[in-house]
């Protein structure tokens, strides 16, 4: 069952009904009973043992880390030790604390990397072998693993860390990792946050009912009446025939940017929507990143939640991390300033954005894909001297209205040159795409009527073009503020008049799959 499908509308409203009757203290419970029956009816039988299981080792290991942790405090305060005793006691506390850490954290993220290796090893032991020697059908892939397995780990390392207590009931921290609107697709959310909002006693609110209601019309739009419209076209594009013209191959660039954009904010802003009905606030993942001036900001305001969670989780560890301090001081110690400082930002930075790239898929392009945000920021930070010294010496002024421009537009251009390592599938349909712009670009194929005979008519190209001015328009309206509190501050024709229209636009221009379902999302494959 998909997010944008009716039975989902229908699954949602009988939840909503039934989490308002029950008793304030309850209803938590009646989210878990939802979250376990959508799992259920999404094909996921099988693997709610898996997910309950591996939730329980890590519940069970931040149970036991806060028991050490309780136990080494215990210990301290006894009279009569003095600081070398003290100090040696909360050592082997600590020790045994990571023990705990590190069985959690190599059963979770090693049955990830099963998960996400296996296939391609075993593909890549066959080449060897000229035949299907091995096979990957024995690896079992829960719905959502990696959302929820980033979630979980993310949760034990805050615990050792000591950011916050542990849980101590197992169903509600259950409830954290299985609750169905994030389970699929994310946001990878922090227990911080989520396991307390769901700890929260929610009375209804009519005003977070039509809030949620209209955020999720502004998803469905975005998946519905866009990505799935620009689905059609890219199909036609990248369906391993990479002989088209280079014009064609250009336009599918820019619209596969545009795509994965209203596709993943489009999930998000559904769930998100579905979440307040239930008066429980999921992070924000999307904050306009089309309108960021650098790459750095473009990865702060796209898929926040896994940005912060690599930063977090892996980067930060990173620089702090002792052999990384020691290699830092044996670099000034005998390389020049400038080298030592550039080791410094590349180690780290490299290695998260090769972990970034293998989160989201195996193989040498998800590798050359981290490889190349990882190389881009690295030499922004290495080289700002000198692209600063660039710029006063054209005259470049950075309050320029051109400049901001020019900085959007480019950002949004290395966007596009990251996905296009990735969309045609392979590095090599990657090389033969931008052969064929260089050598059979083809201009005027947007003078004749041979554009329409790829997935899409004229009259759809219109309704891709005014969405999309549409959803800029918006867009530009939340740089500034709420647009929900914009409009429930209108008069209530106009502003049911704008609800009706969102209803109608998507049941006339929305694209739909088998069965009236709207067609899945390109984030859950990974």
């Amino acid at each position: 069952m998909t997010i944008t499908s009716f039975a989902f509308l229908a699954f949602l409203f009988v939840i909503l009904v039934l989490y308002y009757i029950c008793p304030v203290k309850g209803r938590w419970l009646v989210l878990l009973a939802a979250s376990l029956y959508f799992y259920v009816i999404s094909g996921a039988v099988y693997f709610i043992p898996f997910i309950a299981g591996t939730s329980f080792i890590v519940w069970i290991c931040s149970v036991r880390i806060g028991y050490l942790y309780a136990r080494s405090k215990e210990m301290t305060s006894i009279q009569g030790l003095d600081k070398k005793q003290k100090k040696a006691i909360k050592a082997r506390y600590q020790r045994r604390a990571s023990i705990w850490l590190f069985l959690a954290i190599f059963l979770c993220i090693g049955y990830l990397c099963v998960v996400k290796f296996t296939k391609y090893v075993t593909a890549y032991l066959n080449t060897g072998a000229g035949f299907e020697k091995y096979s990957a059908a024995w690896v079992i892939v829960p719905l959502g693993i990696s959302y929820y397995t980033f979630s979980t780990v993310g949760y034990i390392l805050d615990v050792y860390w000591r950011r916050y207590e542990y849980e101590k009931n197992y169903v509600r921290f259950f409830l954290y990792a299985i609750y169905f609107p994030h389970i699929m697709q994310g946001p990878i959310s922090r227990y911080s946050l989520l396991g307390q909002e769901l700890k929260k006693e929610v009375r209804f609110d009519s005003r977070q009912i039509v809030f949620g209601a209209e955020l999720m019309l502004y998803g469905l739009f975005k998946k519905m009446v866009i990505a799935d419209r620009l689905n059609l076209f890219l199909h036609t594009i990248y369906d391993g025939n990479m002989e088209h013209p280079g014009s064609l191959f250009l336009l599918a660039m820019i619209c596969d940017s545009f795509m994965i954009y209203m596709d993943f904010s489009g999930y998000t802003d559904i769930v998100r929507g579905a979440s307040q009905m239930f008066g429980i606030e999921l992070e924000q993942n999307f904050n306009h990143p089309f309108f960021s001036k650098t790459v750095s900001e473009f990865w702060r305001r796209w898929h926040m939640t896994l940005g912060g969670w690599f930063r977090d989780y892996v980067y930060y560890p990173i620089t702090i991390a002792g052999w990384m301090k020691g290699l830092n001081k044996f670099n000034k110690k005998y390389l020049p300033q400038r080298i030592a400082r550039f080791i410094t930002v590349v180690i780290p930075v490299m290695i998260t954005w090769v972990c970034t790239g293998l989160w989201h898929g195996t193989g040498e392009t998800y590798l050359a894909w981290g490889i190349y945000y990882g190389v881009l920021i690295t030499l922004s930070t290495a080289f700002a001297p000198e692209l600063e010294g660039l710029k006063k010496f054209l005259g470049i002024r950075d309050d320029a209205e051109s400049w901001k421009w020019f900085q959007t537009i480019r950002t949004f251009l290395i966007f596009t040159g990251g996905r296009v390592l990735t969309s045609p599938g392979s590095l090599e349909n990657t090389k033969l795409l931008f052969h064929q712009i260089a050598t059979d670009f083809q201009p005027w194929i947007f003078f004749d009527q041979s554009l329409f005979t790829y997935g899409l008519t004229a009259s759809q190209w219109l309704v891709i073009l005014f969405s999309l001015l549409l959803v800029w328009r918006i867009s530009l309206l939340q740089e500034q503020g709420s647009v929900r509190e914009l409009l429930s501050r209108q008069n209530i024709v106009f502003r049911w008049t704008i609800i009706y229209l969102a209803i109608f636009s998507i049941l006339i221009f929305g694209i739909y799959g088998p069965g009236f379902d709207a067609s899945s999302f390109v984030y859950m494959q990974f």
